[in-house]
């Protein structure tokens, strides 16, 4: 076989054309509900499916290739641009995102370093630009920075690692990143409702989980400042140091977003860094509507924010972004001088500053979504998929079968069916088999979330063709599982 066949200009051509009819027909078959939402088989019995040999000679069967990804992959795949697929804060992609990867992919810029990916390094610089500005830290003259990286557990990483070397320089005289951690009484304060990327953050940086104290929130999941103030008082008291505040902006159980504005007043008065992991409800900034629910974030000294939630991107892509651009520097500290180049070229070698020295182009589809669609383009996703959810809430409450958990604040509904006679656990074990049914069945896809003892179903609108007939399907659906 020939070199040159593996790298065909041509062949990619006539392939890629066939490619991009197939996948077009699945996504038109999905905005149109003609196939199953998820196409569900027991994963033990789809393992032995799977065990097969090592291929060892070349078919260059290609057409045999791409049927068996139809058939085989696509058709077995989570429907994410299905208006039933209501599971996870996952996006159906914009299709010119998708595009924009398939970019990504064939060029492979590296990224480590400037000259590894020169246009992959502005794009990003110009997104991360983009989404500081839209956080307000422009308009306050604040010079702001931050990257892209893969995912928001490893930006939320990130961005604490930045905050433990600061706080221990600036008020333990420490430099943790070269001489370790010498204290045990490190200390983050957050949400009883945080994401688990935080706790597991303070595992791997070597506090310990323990190291993290959560905070009491009220009755609508927000996290209670009085409470704040109190356990950091404590802190003091304990001689222990608070590294860093991380508020929630759209916590993954509800979607709830802690009162940023209050917590951010509170963590510049008393010197505390204030990080906020926007992973999904900071795209709630594009809304001219809605953007207020953010106010007070522009206080916090670093935000993640995910684009493969409500930017609508492909998985994975997530900011990390820093108010003062020397902190962005903070989290690592090596040299490799095989890859770091001297002079003005440093802050342009993203390698610097993320975990990750070869990266995909990321910005790449950020860059073309926001230069097509403008912040009002994006925007009206957003809007689209709150009101949705807020029907939806309507709808549930408006049941006298079913439980509305609270308001949505964003675009995640939690509820439940309720049936007169039944104990608490029985309740619980009847929205676990609820689900069961419906997720097996391929009509919808749903979560559940455990809530202070009771199950509840969990739906996240992220599709902003999903439409009130879909709701109601769905109600009628858990009503004759039961």
């Amino acid at each position: 076989m020939s070199i040159d066949t593996l790298f065909s200009s041509e062949e990619f051509r006539q392939v890629g054309h066939k490619l991009i009819d197939i996948l077009s027909d699945h996504l038109n078959q999905q905005a149109k509900r003609e196939r199953p939402t998820i196409n569900w088989h027991d994963p033990l019995s789809e393992n032995i499916k799977w065990q097969q040999p090592l291929p060892t000679q070349a078919t260059l069967d290609t057409d045999g290739l791409l049927q068996q990804l139809e058939i085989t992959i696509l058709h077995n795949s989570l429907g994410v641009h299905h208006p039933h697929n209501l599971g996870h804060q996952v996006a159906p992609p914009l299709p010119i995102a998708a595009l924009c990867d398939l970019v990504a992919a064939l060029t492979n810029q590296a990224m480590a370093v400037y000259e590894a990916g020169p246009s992959a390094t502005m794009l990003e610089r110009q997104v991360i630009a983009w989404l500081c500005e839209l956080i307000g830290w422009k308009t306050h003259g604040i010079t702001s920075h931050g990257f892209l990286t893969s995912g928001g557990s490893q930006a939320n990483l990130t961005a604490l690692l930045a905050a433990r070397q600061v706080s221990c320089q600036k008020l333990a005289k420490s430099n943790i990143w070269q001489d370790g951690i010498a204290s045990s009484k490190l200390r983050i304060l957050t949400s009883e409702h945080m994401h688990y990327s935080i706790s597991r953050a303070a595992g791997i940086m070597g506090l310990g989980t323990d190291a993290v104290i959560q905070i009491a929130c009220t009755s609508n999941d927000a996290m209670d400042v009085n409470a704040l103030k109190n356990a950091h008082q404590r802190c003091i008291q304990n001689n222990e140091l608070v590294v860093a505040v991380v508020a929630t902006a759209g916590c993954t159980p509800t979607g709830t977003i802690d009162p940023l504005q209050a917590i951010g007043h509170y963590c510049n008065k008393e010197d505390l860094w204030l990080h906020v992991d926007g992973a999904h409800g900071a795209s709630a900034l594009l809304s001219a509507h809605h953007k207020i629910k953010l106010a007070g974030l522009e206080l916090a000294d670093s935000v993640v924010w995910d684009g493969h939630k409500l930017l609508y991107m492909p998985a994975a892509v997530s900011a990390v972004l820093f108010k003062d651009v020397k902190n962005s520097y903070a989290a690592f500290a090596q040299e490799a001088s095989y890859l770091f180049a001297e002079g003005h070229e440093q802050e342009f070698n993203s390698s610097y500053r993320t975990l990750e020295c070869t990266k995909r182009m990321m910005g790449l589809k950020l860059w073309a979504a926001f230069s097509l669609y403008g912040t009002s383009g994006l925007g009206d996703l957003i809007n689209t998929v709150f009101a949705k959810a807020q029907l939806f809430s309507e709808k549930i409450s408006a049941h006298h079968d079913f439980e509305l958990l609270m308001k949505p604040q964003t675009n995640i509904v939690c509820f439940r069916y309720i049936r007169a006679g039944l104990s608490a656990i029985e309740l619980n074990q009847l929205q676990f088999n609820i689900r069961q049914k419906i997720v097996q069945s391929g009509a919808f896809y749903i979560s559940q979330v455990a809530h202070h003892g009771k199950l509840w179903l969990r739906t996240t609108i992220m599709n902003p063709l999903t439409n009130s007939e879909d709701f109601d399907a769905l109600l009628q659906r858990i009503m004759l599982s039961t």
